[in-house]
């Protein structure tokens, strides 16, 4: 047998493991995990450890986000130590700004010789012997960048991920989790390439959809402890206290469609007047449909009360001002429009009911009337 046919060279790579697709069994009716024989997971981790990556452990997306962000925050705790330098320099400089002027103050309270202190403050631009420069400066614009989100990120990761490590993370926690996952798309967006623009869309929304879940949670945080009473006098206090100055929603009719049809609902959406059995300011639901049920709990009343806000808000932009409209109310002028006899696109432009003998266009051109 020759060596092409079946003798390997010695620099040959290792044969890549083989997966078979029929290893794949989807799991649970929800379908977030998989299950996959120890020989398919061996082969998978060979091969994904081949190309440079690390197969995550956990068996649902949020297993996997909790053990994606411990690495991250196990790498950033070496990246943030090689900031600290820069770190301090900015940190000193702030303190310079803010008055205290004492190198010998900063030093022991930084826990750095006066020397450093020199350098940092020099480091930003800053004449530690100057005393007599006073005032703040106006700040240094410097772009938001990739690598300082990074450190903020790894920072965020490594502070809320322990908290998350339970079965029922309370509100607060779930709150600052969903802003670290934003601020992880934000650090994704810095470092994205402008030539992928459709993966910066995908990134954009799901910062989006981020920055929703978190404000779902802190609308659930600041509903506990509260009774409808009070969540209900909050929104009509804070009604009364802006409708003087800003546009706000009193009442919205909504109509969903449903699923798998289309079928339609109509929502009719409003505050009680605290004649009823709701207190004045709750969120009222009314629809003919047997298919709502009109009962809110405070977190579902500071959702809706947000949304509609959010609407007035925007809707408020298209409104025409009082200037606006007595802008708008006055009448086009009306010109004569008579065509000119060499050329049927071209008309005179006076007045409509002009009494000179001729008519005239923009351009100047005269014809007999």
């Amino acid at each position: 047998m020759t060596e092409h046919e079946g003798t390997p060279h010695e620099d040959a790579a290792p044969p890549v493991p083989r997966i078979d697709p029929a290893m794949f069994t989807a799991g649970g009716p929800g379908k977030t995990v998989i299950a996959a024989s120890e020989e398919f997971t061996g082969q998978l981790r060979a091969r994904v450890e081949a190309e440079g990556g690390v197969l995550l452990p956990g068996g649902t997306r949020e297993e996997a986000d909790m053990a994606r962000a411990s690495l991250a925050a196990l790498k950033g705790w070496a990246a943030r130590r090689d900031r600290l330098p820069e770190q301090r320099a900015d940190l000193l400089a702030a303190a310079w700004w803010s008055g205290w002027r004492n190198v010998a103050e900063l030093a022991r309270t930084a826990d750095v010789s006066r020397d450093t202190v020199y350098d940092d403050l020099r480091a930003r631009g800053i004449d530690p012997k100057d005393k007599a420069v006073t005032g703040r400066p106006l700040p240094r614009f410097v772009p938001l960048r990739a690598e300082a989100m990074r450190g903020l990120t790894d920072l965020a990761d490594a502070t809320v991920g322990p908290a998350m490590l339970t079965v029922a993370p309370d509100q607060l926690a779930l709150t600052a989790w969903a802003i670290t996952g934003a601020l992880g798309r934000i650090t994704e967006l810095l470092d994205e390439p402008e030539s992928r623009p459709w993966h910066r869309d995908v990134l954009a929304q799901d910062l989006t959809a981020r920055l929703q879940t978190a404000l779902g949670h802190a609308h659930a945080l600041a509903a506990t402890g509260q009774t409808d009473e009070q969540l209900a006098s909050h929104t009509h206090n804070h009604l009364l206290d802006v409708i003087e100055d800003e546009t706000v929603a009193g009442t919205a009719a909504l109509t969903l469609v449903l699923p798998p049809d289309g079928d339609q609902v109509t929502v009719n959406i409003g505050h009680a007047d605290g004649r009823g059995d709701r207190p004045r300011g709750w969120t009222v639901l009314r629809s003919d449909s047997p298919l709502l049920d009109p009962e809110l709990d405070g977190a579902e009343h500071l959702a809706i009360q947000a949304a509609l806000a959010t609407l007035a808000e925007t809707l408020g932009r298209h409104l025409l001002s009082d200037e606006d409209k007595d802008q708008e109310s006055v009448p086009p002028i009306q010109i004569c429009g008579v065509l000119y006899p060499a050329n049927n696109s071209r008309y005179c432009t006076l007045p409509l009911g002009h009494q000179h003998t001729v008519h005239q266009m923009a351009t100047g051109a005269q014809w007999p009337v």
